[in-house]
């Protein structure tokens, strides 16, 4: 620690000392800060280095929107180009309290992370292997501008380097590609009887070579595996899939053959036990194995159903032997290393010595580090993250300051499950939605959910129960994740759930797929014709329990029962975004929002903006049918541009929906003539632009309101009122824009207000909000 000597008291008055303190260990640099935090202005410093800047454009634009998102400070300290490494920068963040620096350094790493794939198990390492032989890694690389490098001598770690919204197309990529590759792999689980055939020197191993031997020169091969009992097929791309089958066909032909031929005299029997059902997944195959203490069959789907220990026969409950467990967990690591990781918990539970009794394993299921159950609510020294030893809650801000229970009396105070969630889940995706993406157009809760016997919270549910919770859930047992899919598909979803027996892609193993962030998931997300541009994300919260996995940087698993009678995920906002801010897109779900500082409450269709015009064209029977939000919005900014601006009097529309055939046209537009014709046709019509009625644009209320991160309507100050109720009145009259650059006092973004499509854009993050005049 430096302190000046004997420093006067005005000297202290007039310049602020500055104290460095060195602390021994994260612990006591915890204590520290804690301490002082309320006495001391406390600077903090994040540093984050970014390589491979080639592939980031617009990596400084990214670094002004956290600058001005955080309100931090920026250093780039440079590192030159090398054979060996491409130029890199490593970015100091200084100027802000620790919680905000972290959070800017935060998004920054998470916006220039790599993707890192490790190939864990067999199908893994066969699916990239073809990527790589067909080239089609490095041509959907080349073609999304990013780098894809394997780590290591085996080529079992990838990287990919690049912008997240270019990593999650190319995963899109591989995802698609991995549901044609499936049709070409096929494993053939073998029980324990059927493996005592094959080994070295013996028959079996000789016929199934032989198998291969023939198979291999039409590009299918054939392959026992000893280290999972299983045979192994495989076929080339660009070779017939029947072929595949005849194949398949002839490795069960070669199976029964040594069934039938080593039986008793009872060969029907033999045959009915070779073919068992699953004690897990019920399904009756001869794929199966069993148990070594009780005689049960399994299949490979007990890997992912065995999760809570001890660990049992499902049918007798009898405990499974070491032999099967090792067995289980040969070819997945990850999954050993998580049961290693229970059983080491559950030893140090139970045992008699105080100080091993005390410790546990970190709530946090990617962080391997030990926290003392005794101390409560903590921080990780391992993580970072804030976690309690007893309730197991993560990240959890009720919790600061609080023992479980006075959480748990807090949490009371606090009301209903489902509004808080709602809540939650959207100011969770306002926090975490990448700069570099669309902005966001508007929320919309899941109603469904507010439904009695509503199907997807019914099986959320009973997924609370099956890991020992009681519904509903404590909001700080999980956490929020992204999902894109199609626009078609979110209605489904949001009524019944993420469907098991729809899932595709299945690139890190079996479950539903959830983005680490919304760029991810962007590639998924499937914009359909109506959709004008925009497209639509669901904000899913996921519970913590051991069948949820997480692929760093990229995505959660989620695991849930193939027969759908729980779930461990739940659909709970869907986001509308896109660039066109000026179309009124219809909401999914009826969405209602009430302001307790106003007084005023609305749903969906009650502060519906009306523009002071709107442009009409004439039918074929003589009346005028008004355009639609989109296309009187077009038209009024084409409008503004002749008029006040010296723009064109004639112009050329962007392609607009006809009626009679819903198919894309371009019209040319007149002003001065007031005539709409077709390009193509050539068919002319008459146009006209009328003042909206007065009664609905409310001309006798003055206050004008926007809303907010909570739905809820907002007053604007007092100042800015005047400033666009004068710039309204003036468009009115047709004296002025339709749009105006406003700034609130004291701050330094400033915002456009559009009075034709009644919103308000933030012009440094592009963040839409609604506005009203009441």
């Amino acid at each position: 620690m430096k302190i000046p000597a004997q420093p006067s008291v005005e000297k202290l008055k007039i310049e602020p000392q500055t104290f460095l303190c060195t602390a021994k260990s994260r612990r006591v640099a915890l204590m520290i800060y804690e301490k002082c935090r309320s006495l001391f202005t406390i600077d903090s410093t994040s540093s984050v280095t970014v390589t491979h800047l080639e592939l980031y454009p617009n990596f400084d634009r990214l670094l002004e929107c956290i600058r001005n998102h955080f309100h931090v400070q920026v250093e780039k300290r440079p590192f030159p180009a090398t054979k060996q490494h491409s130029a890199a920068v490593r970015c100091i963040l200084t100027g802000a309290i620790p919680p905000k620096t972290a959070m800017a350094a935060s998004m920054l790493s998470q916006a220039t992370s790599p993707i890192i794939i490790k190939l864990t198990d067999d199908r893994q390492k066969c699916l990239f292997n073809e990527l790589f032989n067909e080239n089609l890694m490095q041509t959907w690389t080349n073609e999304l501008k990013l780098s894809c490098e394997k780590k290591d001598k085996y080529g079992t770690v990838i990287q990919i380097y690049g912008p997240q919204i270019q990593q999650g197309q190319l995963m899109r990529y591989i995802a698609d590609y991995s549901d044609k590759f499936d049709d070409r792999y096929r494993v053939l689980d073998l029980s324990s009887e059927a493996v005592g055939y094959f080994g070295r020197h013996k028959a079996a191993d000789v016929k199934l070579q032989e198998i291969n031997s023939k198979w291999t020169k039409e590009g299918c091969s054939v392959t026992f595996i000893r280290k999972t009992s299983s045979i192994l097929l495989y076929i080339q791309p660009r070779v017939s899939p029947e072929l595949i089958n005849t194949c398949e066909n002839e490795v069960k032909q070669l199976l029964d053959s040594l069934l039938t031929t080593n039986t008793d005299d009872d060969s029907t029997a033999e045959q009915q036990e070779f073919a068992r059902q699953c004690a897990f997944c019920k399904h009756t195959m001869a794929a199966t194995r069993t148990f070594r203490i009780c005689g049960h069959a399994y299949c490979r789907c007990a890997l992912s159903m065995l999760n809570q220990l001890p660990m049992q026969c499902p049918t007798c409950y009898s405990r499974i032997h070491i032999q099967d467990l090792q067995e289980m967990f040969s070819n997945n690591r990850a999954d050993f290393m998580r049961l290693c990781k229970t059983s080491i918990q559950t030893y140090l539970l139970s045992s008699t010595n105080s100080k091993d009794n005390d410790q546990l394993f970190c709530p946090n299921d990617e962080c391997n580090g030990l926290i003392i159950r005794s101390q409560g609510y903590q921080t990780c020294l391992t993580c970072g993250q804030s976690v309690c030893g007893i309730c197991r809650l993560i990240d959890d801000e009720m919790h600061e300051g609080r023992t479980c229970t006075e959480r748990n009396e807090a949490l009371q105070e606090l009301g209903e499950f489902l509004p808080r969630l709602f809540q939650e889940a959207e100011t969770f995706t306002r926090n975490n939605w990448p700069l570099d993406l669309p902005p966001i157009i508007r929320f919309d809760q899941n109603t469904y959910l507010k439904q009695t016997a509503c199907e997807s919270l019914q099986r959320f549910y009973n997924g609370v129960k099956s890991i020992g919770d009681t519904p509903p859930p404590d909001l700080a047992r999980g956490f929020f994740a992204f999902h894109g899919t199609s626009i078609n598909a979110i209605e489904p979803i949001c009524k019944s759930g993420f469907d098991p027996t729809r899932r595709r892609g299945q690139v890190h193993g079996p479950g539903e797929y959830f983005g680490v962030t919304a760029a991810i998931s962007h590639g998924y997300s499937k914009p359909d014709s109506s959709s004008l541009g925009s497209r639509m994300m669901i904000i899913a919260f996921i519970l913590r329990c051991d069948r949820v996995k997480t692929q760093k940087g990229f995505c959660h698993v989620v695991n849930n029962p193939v027969d759908w009678s729980a779930a461990f995920n739940l659909p709970v906002v869907v986001v509308t975004y896109g660039k066109d801010v000026h179309e009124n897109y219809p909401s999914l779900f009826a969405m209602y929002t009430t302001s307790s500082s106003t007084g005023i409450t609305s749903t969906s269709t009650s502060f519906i903006w009306n523009s002071p015009f709107r442009w009409h064209w004439r039918q074929d029977d003589g009346t005028f049918e008004p355009y639609n939000d989109k296309i009187n919005g077009e038209l009024e900014q084409l409008y503004e541009r002749w008029k006040l601006r010296n723009g064109p009097s004639n112009v050329v529309t962007s392609p607009l929906v006809r009626y009679v055939d819903d198919i894309p046209q371009t019209y040319s537009i007149d002003f001065q003539r007031n005539i709409q014709a077709n390009t193509k046709s050539k068919f002319p019509r008459r146009i006209e632009r009328r003042a909206v009625s007065p009664s609905k644009i409310s001309n006798t209320m003055k206050n004008w309101y926007f809303r907010n991160e909570h739905n809820q309507w907002t007053l604007y100050d007092s100042w800015v009122q005047q400033t666009i109720e004068n710039a309204f009145q003036l468009y009115r009259s047709e004296q002025g824009s339709n749009t105006i650059v406003i700034q609130f006092p004291g701050r330094p973004e400033s915002y456009e207000i559009d009075f034709v499509a009644g919103k308000q854009m933030n012009k440094m993050t592009s963040e839409i909000r609604l506005i009203a005049r009441k």
